[in-house]
């Protein structure tokens, strides 16, 4: 029989275990930012594709109160860490109504569980490994066009110290966007002279900021320009649906824009996280999309029911004119046609009315008298 004391030494030993490797995390994550539901399956895929290249670092996804219990619950079920955040409010009185709580975005600086973190946004796709991008700077962007810097996607050592500074700067640093965006090419106004990022060849000592190459950040927004990439499409490693409203889970942007069809391939490929989830669908819109199939037949067989009532009322109509014109035509054929002269001799003959009976046959039968 085994001790007592042995058994609970074990016991214990596998407690401590299992409570390292629950609070166990790496030390660089991959981050996104989510504010309210729309954008969910645009994080789904983000984070398929993510898996795809097989990393085994974190994912986590800061989301603001607007986003609905089942949606945390199904991305957490896709694998990512679910974090709860408040949003932080756009001090610039004149922006996009969009823009309001962008700025919830410089939390990432503040990430500091992790000692590195790369952020992408939630209509980005990873097709290609990104793992060297945690070999960057400081600090490590895209430029978009031109000399400002896209914030789509972007590799950051968090920093507490770094993070308070720009939460005292925010509402003295002007925002050419209205934006997150906008602050930060303020707040790194050298950033456009900075060296381009080449994994195979890293700075010492590391820079605070470095640039990345169109391959980290390829701007579907200036594909449409050329209609194709100016640079080699196999050496693509993240995908940046930047159209405005237009974005690659609406249904009509793959007859638009021939990039979302490697979008609509890794969504084809998401697995069941929750029952009714696989290939991106969305229970909760089943009813909606099963009305919006039905609901053309629908008022198909009303216009066909109302077609075939006017008919049938235009029918009654030309039959109740017909019945019409029988009947008076039957009348007028059973009355008697009225006599032209008469020569009765009987005193009835006299009651003919003078209206009815010439002159001169009047005068012929008072002869006859």
């Amino acid at each position: 029989m085994r001790s007592p004391g042995l058994l609970a030494a074990a016991l214990v030993a596998a407690a401590l275990l299992l409570a390292a490797g629950a609070g166990a995390a790496t030390e660089e994550a991959y981050v996104t930012l989510l504010y309210g539901d729309e954008f969910v399956l645009g994080v789904r895929v983000l984070g398929k594709s993510l898996r795809d290249t097989g990393t085994r670092r974190d994912m986590v996804v800061l989301v603001s109160d607007g986003v609905s219990e089942y949606s945390r619950k199904l991305l957490q079920a896709d694998g990512w860490i679910v974090n709860r955040i408040t949003l932080l409010a756009n001090p610039n009185q004149v922006r996009p109504k969009r823009f309001w709580g962008v700025y919830t975005k410089l939390k990432i600086f503040n990430m500091t569980s992790y000692k590195k973190v790369v952020y992408l946004d939630a209509d980005t796709i990873v097709v290609k490994s990104i793992e060297d991008l945690f070999k960057c700077g400081k600090f490590c962007g895209n430029l978009k066009h031109s000399e400002r810097m896209n914030s789509g996607v972007m590799v950051v050592e968090p920093s507490e110290t770094l993070f308070n500074d720009m939460i005292d700067k925010v509402g003295r640093l002007p925002s050419y966007t209205g934006g997150d965006q906008g602050f930060l090419n303020s707040y790194y106004p050298d950033f456009p002279n900075s060296r381009v990022y080449e994994p195979d060849s890293p700075l010492t000592p590391e820079p605070e900021t470095q640039r990345l190459s169109t391959l980290y950040n390829a701007d579907v927004g200036l594909y449409m320009l050329a209609n194709k990439w100016m640079v080699d499409e196999k050496e693509l490693r993240v995908i940046h649906y930047t159209l405005g409203p237009l974005k690659p889970w609406d249904w009509f942007t793959a007859w638009l824009v021939k990039p979302v069809e490697t979008w609509q391939d890794i969504r084809q490929k998401l697995e069941e996280s929750l029952p009714g989830t696989g290939g991106g669908r969305n229970p909760h819109d089943q009813l909606v999309v099963k009305i919006l199939f039905i609901l053309p037949f629908c008022l198909l067989l009303f216009g066909y029911y109302q077609s075939c009532f006017q008919t049938n009322k235009e029918l009654i109509s030309i039959r109740s004119l017909c019945a019409f014109a029988r009947r008076a035509r039957h009348k007028y054929k059973s009355e008697e046609p009225l006599p032209s002269y008469s020569v009765v001799g009987s005193s009835a003959a006299f009651g003919i009315s003078n209206q009815r009976v010439s002159p001169l046959l009047q005068l012929q039968i008072s002869i006859s008298t």
